[in-house]
């Protein structure tokens, strides 16, 4: 007798169910197979590891051991009869549910690639403009380099707008407590730099060395420290040093001693051209994730719960695994960020449909454009690729990469991404 199967039913996000009956003749030796498997671990006094005979394990393993060991006897060969008869082709590995023991009944739910469309592919459109720095960026630059070369005189005299000071000081609430966290000792400051909180360097010019002051600032409203904000503190503040300040000029002596350059001209001009450069490469990845947005909005496709709820895992043992490299206990991680288990649940399944979305539109679209990548382009790929890690790194790595294997394909889904996204963006 044979196995008996319903038609499948396919749905429009790719999930294809197929229901399965086991006849006896099939169960039997299968269920042989399990016992012999579960026999090889199982320890009964007076027998070798691995020699216990079957009616003796029969009766020690619970029902549902045996069940599931034997379905997973059957499932190699049931999932590769029902692959090739309905011409299934999965992306995801396959879900298997139990409806009843007698007779052994399986539900098996494949994941097949879900219908998609792209609304408006052609309208999509991410403007490109010239990279702008703007004079004032190009002065405080200059100011940054100049500043690493500051010389200071130490004078005994009130401070005023551009000296140094350096002090000690420690801030009390409106009850008189010292609070937490704000006493400082040797801290210096550029009057006038405006690198203190509002209010903070006004009060400090006129003081000298040794002199003593307190007074009361409040902290602004978006202060990093929530604690703080709006709230008013009074500071009891040392002054230790007054120090003059002298600035060198740029000249063409200075850039050449210093920054080498061999003029001050040419300087300024390299550094715009530097941050011409930056502003573009961060506007060509804003234009990128324009794109991306653009893509996954415009994509319309239904996702199988099953895909969607291996993605979830996919990230949250990715993110698990983050904190876990920077020592951090995911129960720490939670109270810190207020967050419950459902909060991380729903963040994570807002993040696996946008990324399914995504990869779905980005498929869609590349296989629309026929974007792909010939042997000779994915050699080269793949020399590029491994060219940047050390030998013991690349002979390990290296098997990955030919063609037809996992980081072969990986590969050259990235490249078909990076072509379709250049494309796009011309």
């Amino acid at each position: 007798m044979t196995t008996k199967s319903t038609a499948p039913k396919r749905d429009k996000a790719g999930r294809t169910v197929c229901t399965v009956t086991f006849t006896e003749e099939q169960i039997t030796p299968a269920e042989n197979a399990a016992l012999k498997k579960i026999g090889s671990t199982t320890k009964i006094e007076g027998f070798r590891t691995g020699k216990v005979p079957i009616d003796m394990i029969r009766e020690k393993v619970s029902p549902d051991q045996l069940m599931e060991e034997t379905i997973r006897e059957l499932l190699p060969n049931t999932i590769k009869k029902l692959i090739e008869e309905n011409e299934i082709k999965p992306i995801a590995p396959p879900k298997v549910e139990a409806q009843t023991s007698e007779p052994l009944t399986l539900t098996i739910t494949f994941i097949e690639h879900p219908e998609v469309t792209v609304k408006g592919a052609g309208k999509i459109k991410v403007d490109k403009k010239p990279p702008k720095v703007d004079d004032k960026d190009i002065e405080r630059t200059m100011d940054y380099f100049l500043e690493q070369h500051i010389t200071t005189k130490e004078i005994d005299r009130n401070a005023k707008k551009d000296d140094r000071i350096t002090m000690d000081f420690y801030g009390e609430d409106s009850d008189g407590k010292e609070i937490d966290g704000i006493r400082t000792t040797g801290h210096q400051v550029v009057l006038g730099s405006k690198s203190l909180i509002p209010g903070f360097e006004e009060e400090l010019e006129g003081l000298k060395k040794s002199d003593k002051k307190t007074f009361t600032v409040a902290f602004p409203d978006k202060y990093h420290a929530e604690h703080l904000q709006n709230k008013p503190v009074t500071f009891h503040v040392t002054i230790s040093k007054v120090e003059e300040v002298t600035k060198p000029k740029l000249t063409d002596a200075f850039v050449q001693q210093h920054l080498n350059a061999d003029s001050a001209e040419n300087f300024k001009k390299s550094v715009r051209e530097s941050m011409e450069q930056q502003e573009e490469r961060l506007s060509d990845q804003k234009r990128e994730q324009e794109l991306l947005d653009q893509i996954r909005k415009a994509t319309k496709v239904e996702l199988a719960p099953e895909l969607v709820e291996e993605e979830e895992r996919d990230l949250f043992e990715n993110f698990a695994r983050q904190l876990k490299e920077r020592n951090i206990e995911l129960s720490d991680w939670m109270k810190k960020m207020d967050k419950k288990p459902e909060n991380i649940k729903s963040d994570m399944n807002k993040q696996a449909v946008d990324r399914l979305t995504l990869r779905f539109g980005i498929q869609h679209l590349a296989d629309e454009k026929e974007i792909d990548l010939d042997d000779k382009e994915m050699e080269q790929a793949v020399a590029e690729t491994l060219a940047s890690m050390k030998p013991e790194q690349r002979a390990k790595i290296e098997p990955m990469y030919q063609k037809g294997y996992q980081g072969w394909h990986q590969l050259k889904w990235q490249k078909r991404v990076e072509k379709l996204i250049k494309m796009m963006l011309e």
